[in-house]
């Protein structure tokens, strides 16, 4: 398989990572991230889409190195809610790359950014989110970590989407309220595949998302050797799965098998527990990634080294 890392992304891609040097085909992380760039038109005539696919951005990271994702899309230390277009933008000029998400449905049928199915612990809002509708959803005003209002309302998941191409990594949960197929017709209008990782809990669900969008990347649940036969026994496609292990111990039996079965390991362990020197999981996902991130940002022999995988995959 063959791909070739855009020069617009490549320009998000470093300025997420905090880089501030110019290295061959990488470019400078000072780039302009205005939308008439985002738009711009490539050399071959078509919209300039990243045809890396977060599989091989996590293929081509250093291994001393761990990607970092925003739990919920926000980090706890900072003043800005949970799952808010705002909370997003904030993490990608403090150089969060990764960010997890929640979708969820209104009353008619507008996809947003929230958790919980009513409006009370997320917001100054009242009652459930299947009761309201979109504009009725704008008159409420979005809580932080602190329980504190703050001026930000709800966002689409429309909105966002938009924003977060060529820039951000979205790690999809899906909650009880929405259709994955809609979700996915979403992603895929937007042009964002490659962009996401759609989170499954069970192997139903792995095997339904990957029936709907079989070239995303999916995150399963795995915790022991015998989980990665179960799931290719069901059929499931491995080569586009990252295996979730949880809160868990990255030891180097259960390391071992993710690199046997060459699936990246996504964990939302302490991010603390780990160090450049101990045994690392691909991708952390965490409510503090701002700090996480500072903890595993990349120098130019790191940079060096992806940039060669990316120019060779």
């Amino acid at each position: 398989m063959t791909f070739h890392f855009s020069s617009i992304f490549n320009k998000q891609l470093l300025k997420a990572l905090g880089m501030s040097l110019f290295i061959g085909a990488l470019s400078s992380c000072q780039a302009s991230t205005d939308t008439a760039n985002n738009a711009k038109i490539d050399e071959n005539g078509g919209n300039n889409t990243p045809n890396m696919s977060v599989l091989d951005m996590i293929y081509c990271k250093p291994d001393n190195l761990a990607f970092i994702a925003a739990h919920r899309g926000r980090d706890k230390n900072t003043a800005y809610p949970e799952n808010a277009l705002e909370s997003l933008q904030a993490l990608y000029e403090k150089s969060v790359l990764f960010a997890e998400i929640d979708i969820a449905r209104l009353k008619d049928g507008t996809l947003i950014l929230a958790h919980d199915g009513v409006w009370e612990r997320i917001s100054n809002g009242k009652g459930p989110l299947a009761n309201t509708t979109w504009t009725q959803s704008q008159k409420y005003l979005l809580k932080n970590a602190k329980g504190q209002i703050t001026p930000y309302h709800p966002s689409k998941f429309t909105t966002v989407l938009e924003w977060a191409k060529y820039k951000m990594v979205l790690e999809i949960d899906f909650k009880s309220s929405v259709s994955e197929r809609i979700v996915i017709d979403k992603i895929k209008s937007a042009n964002m595949l490659n962009q996401v990782i759609l989170i499954s809990y069970s192997k139903k669900q792995a095997l339904r998302l990957q029936s709907i969008a079989p070239e995303a990347a999916i995150s399963i649940k795995v915790s022991k050797y015998g989980d990665f036969k179960a799931y290719q026994v069901s059929g499931l496609n491995l080569d586009t799965a990252l295996g979730w292990i949880g809160k868990q111990k990255l030891d180097r039996s259960l390391s071992g098998k993710f690199t046997h079965n060459n699936i990246p390991i996504l964990s939302s362990k302490d991010y603390r527990s780990y160090d450049k020197q101990t045994l690392l999981p691909d991708l952390i996902v965490t409510d503090y990634a701002i700090s996480a991130q500072k903890d595993f940002q990349m120098n130019a022999s790191d940079l060096a080294r992806m940039r060669t995988c990316m120019n060779n995959r």
